[in-house]
């Protein structure tokens, strides 16, 4: 469960760190400690792709 989830927020910490990763939580609404419950759904992983592709553009 929230495998993928997770790997947004390893994916982020590589990218940027501590402040890509907060960056990630704010955009998603979704903290590290939810996400580690927060099923995989297609809506969740949607949410979590377009943050992190937001995040990308910010710390490139």
């Amino acid at each position: 469960m929230a495998e993928k989830l997770l790997t947004y927020y390893d994916e982020a910490y590589k990218l940027g760190g501590l402040k890509a990763r907060m960056r990630l939580a704010i955009k998603t609404k979704v903290p590290t400690p939810k996400a580690k419950e927060a099923p995989d759904t297609d809506e969740n992983i949607a949410i979590f792709e377009k943050a992190f592709a937001e995040i990308k553009k910010e710390f490139n």
